[in-house]
């Protein structure tokens, strides 16, 4: 039986929360921009595409035991909207998931998504209890492998033409932090 989480998840900087309808228009800043999605399968969105991606995580989280924990990246002093982040079981009863963020370009470089993802893996070890937490990037998103490892994840691949990004396969690197290795290092 899994446990009810509570949310929102706060750090030293940022709340993570669930989406709320009108985080669209925060959203659709960077989800629309070309540059934005060049190592996503997704984008640049559309208004339409952008609400209901929101949409769709606005159900999501109602769903109850939950497997996928999409939420809204906001500064703690003022509530903004400036990105979103994820972890996402395999399956409900996994005690594997997957990682991501995407934090709009006026916030970047300034270490927002190795918090977000900092959070968002001790969440994932302390309340979730899972036991492996991976993420995955193109090989040519150097500000995202670089995450990966400034959070304590291990490179533990290449995946050779593993997505389709814009009608080209591309390469992937996977990066993973267990429990242990999180326990042992700490929060």
């Amino acid at each position: 039986m899994t446990a009810r989480v509570r949310l929102p998840l706060h750090s030293d900087r940022l709340i993570l929360r669930d989406y709320r309808e009108q985080d669209w228009e925060r959203v659709h800043l960077y989800g629309g921009l070309p540059e934005f999605s060049r190592f996503e399968a997704w984008g640049p969105n559309k208004i339409e595409d952008t609400k209901k991606f929101i949409a769709d995580r606005v159900r999501q989280a109602l769903f109850s035991p939950r497997s996928q924990y999409e939420l809204a990246v906001c500064l703690k002093d003022s509530d903004l909207l400036i990105g979103g982040s994820g972890l996402r079981r395999e399956t409900q009863d996994s005690h594997v998931a997957s990682l991501g963020w995407a934090i709009n370009p006026q916030f970047q470089n300034q270490g927002y998504a190795s918090e977000a993802a900092r959070r968002l893996i001790r969440f994932g070890f302390e309340e979730l209890k899972l036991k492996v937490i991976y993420a995955t990037c193109d090989t040519r998103n150097v500000a995202s492998f670089k995450v990966m490892e400034k959070v304590g994840m291990t490179s533990v691949g290449f995946i050779k033409g593993h997505m389709e990004v814009k009608g080209y396969l591309r390469d992937t690197y996977r990066y993973e932090i267990t429990q242990s290795e999180f326990s042992k290092s700490g929060p």
